[in-house]
């Protein structure tokens, strides 16, 4: 007996140190890309670095100075709020778009598979390819391709990128258009762990498809549901490449998102420590966005 515990135990540190030995790329990518990158940022974000150091301004201790500066910039103010206005129009839209879809592409019809084809298809399409495709669509000459259809309905054509009032909602469409595909495969995925002996039931006792929805569906969907919430306010969050390709955060900062002034402060006008507390501030958002999305989800 006692042999045979020392083997076992033996075995176990045996697979311990294969496990931390397969661990070992990713923990340090995670350490080089990651955590050791934040911690710069952190303490950065309490410094007046430069990303290329004046003649003659070192590199000193500012204290709270970036914070306040986050809190009374126009231009910064104005890119949190667009940030949260783009995910209030992102996340629901993909929400219930992507649910709808999924229990349409989920029914036992002909060639329903050519349309889980090209609901998916703008997913494998990178969003700078994307945004080049939207910027012909959204044009503001005539020749644009909404522009042209709006005159086939002799109404005049729209600015669209160039309108401070539009310029948004239509980088949210794009978006919309984009992600679409990918969320609505993960909801149908959910759907199949549904139970089909609870529409069965449902059946016979007269309920209609919209009450199957909203009492098995919807019901059965939570934990999906709750992910890919999650997943697409971050991705929303995060928005930047539409911004960066089409409107350069214009017009009048119309478009100006968090991660997009966080380049301009560190990239374009070199104040990293700036850039790192407006870094910082975003992360903690974020953080608590989703600490508050799982504690509703845990009580529900």
């Amino acid at each position: 007996m006692a042999n045979s515990s020392k083997k076992k135990s033996g075995l176990q540190r045996g697979e311990s140190k294969a496990a931390f030995l397969f661990c070992t790329p990713a923990v340090v990518l995670a350490l080089v890309f990651i955590i050791l990158p934040f911690a710069m940022s952190v303490v950065y974000s309490f410094t007046n670095k430069q990303l290329i150091p004046k003649v003659g301004m070192e590199t000193a201790f500012v204290g709270l100075k970036n914070y306040i500066e986050i809190f009374t910039s126009k231009v910064t103010v104005l890119s949190f709020k667009n940030t949260i206005l783009y995910a209030l129009i992102v996340v629901p839209s993909v929400l219930v778009i992507g649910t709808v879809l999924a229990v349409f592409v989920n029914q036992k019809i002909k060639g329903v598979q050519v349309f889980r084809l090209i609901y998916f298809s703008p997913q494998v399409v990178t969003m700078t390819v994307v945004a080049v495709i939207w910027a012909f669509i959204f044009s503001s000459k005539s020749s644009g391709l909404l522009n042209s259809f709006l005159g086939l309905l002799h109404i005049a054509p729209q600015k669209w990128l160039q309108d401070q009032h539009l310029a948004l909602p239509c980088l949210a469409i794009m978006y919309i258009w984009q992600n679409l595909g990918m969320q609505m495969l993960i909801i149908l995925s959910g759907l199949q762990y549904i139970s089909e002996e609870l529409y069965e039931a449902a059946e016979i006792d007269g309920c209609t498809t919209f009450e199957k929805f909203i009492y098995i569906t919807v019901p059965g969907l939570k934990n999906t549901l709750v992910y890919v919430l999650v997943s697409v306010i971050i991705n929303s969050l995060k928005v930047f490449t539409q911004v960066y390709v089409l409107t350069n955060g214009g017009p009048s900062n119309a478009t100006t998102t968090v991660v997009f002034q966080l380049y301009k402060a560190g990239f374009v006008n070199g104040q990293v420590g700036y850039s790192s507390a407006i870094a910082v501030t975003f992360f903690m958002l974020v953080m608590v966005i989703s600490i508050l999305q799982n504690k509703f989800a845990k009580e529900d």
